[in-house]
């Protein structure tokens, strides 16, 4: 029952929140209509500012419960504002990626206990572009990316109680994308947008440390492994790329839960599934953490890896459209 005031206040306000969005985002000019078939799979326009619920939802929480952490909300206030300009105008990549790099400075700065070495800030500042840019690859279908980060929310939370340290940042971050994802089931009439996003991946990246107090070390690691989906769907988008010989920022409909869609898989069906991996790799990062030694851990976390790359392989899901 711990934190319950913060969960029902997260809930509903990201819910009031896309209410009023419904109404609010045309008159502002955020409307995502499907008229780039090469690269869009929703039929129908939809409003982008799902991520200012999440938002509003997790930070009021947070303040009920007397957790509210500054360093957090100015970071996550700059990756959210990012993304409404991206959703509203476009950003260029370059120009995106410096952004990232500086909201990875700011949350480095916020977590100054944590990085105490130089390397140790560096791998916190790339973290952070990593997981914005994870979760903004996954978003690609109704209900997808909400409801994995809703699970890895929920499976960072487990963990922090597993290794006796607060997970109130997680759990508030699945509460409010509880609140979100009604709005966004399919047929979805709201989306998080690119400000849901990266606004996302900045808190979970925030959450992986906070949950982690040895520091950036196998723990750590193993805290990364809820984010599961997230980061598999990131590296076979950046392998399959490149053995396609493609830019990196070049966008396609190649990702995993694109290809589960050409194979038939509906949309639901496809959310469901990243569900259920999500909560695999909860369950996993708790089996791993309960290991007698961090060598032990380490070797079987990487040995998962491996096996899941095999696995992407074998079934072909680091092969390009394009190129077939």
């Amino acid at each position: 029952r711990a934190h319950m005031g913060g969960v029902i206040l997260a809930v509903g306000v990201a819910g009031a929140w896309c209410a009023v969005a419904l109404r609010l985002g045309p008159r502002l000019g955020y409307v995502d209509r499907p008229d780039d078939a090469a690269l869009k799979a929703h039929l129908r326009p939809a409003v982008p500012l799902g991520g200012v619920g999440v938002f509003l939802g997790l930070h009021a929480g947070l303040a009920l419960e007397s957790a509210f952490d500054w360093g957090l909300f100015v970071a996550s206030l700059c990756a959210l504002t990012l993304g409404l300009i991206d959703d509203r105008f476009g950003v260029a990549p370059t120009l995106r990626l410096a952004a990232e790099f500086g909201i990875g400075v700011v949350l480095v700065v916020a977590t100054d206990t944590t990085f105490t070495s130089p390397l140790a800030m560096a791998v916190g500042v790339l973290t952070v572009v990593v997981l914005i840019n994870a979760v903004n690859l996954f978003d690609g279908l109704d209900g997808l990316a909400g409801s994995a980060a809703l699970v890895t929310g929920l499976g960072l939370a487990w963990l922090a109680a597993l290794r006796g340290v607060d997970g109130v940042i997680p759990l508030l971050l699945a509460a409010a994308l509880a609140g979100f994802l009604p709005f966004n089931w399919h047929p979805a009439r709201l989306f998080l947008g690119d400000n849901g996003a990266y606004t996302i991946g900045t808190v979970l990246a925030f959450a992986t440390v906070i949950v982690s107090p040895d520091g950036l070390g196998v723990g750590w690691l193993i805290a990364l492994v809820p984010l599961g989906v997230f980061l598999v769907d990131f590296v076979a988008t950046i392998l399959r790329r490149l053995l396609a010989g493609k830019a990196l920022f070049t966008g396609d409909r190649s990702h995993l839960y694109d290809q589960l869609r050409d194979r038939g898989v509906p949309v639901k069906t496809g959310a469901l599934t990243a569900v259920a991996a999500q909560a695999l790799f909860a369950v996993l990062a708790a089996a791993l953490d309960g290991l007698s030694s961090s060598g032990l851990a380490a070797g079987a976390l990487f040995g998962v890896a491996a096996l899941i790359l095999i696995l992407l392989w074998w079934g072909g899901f680091l092969t390009d459209r394009a190129t077939t």
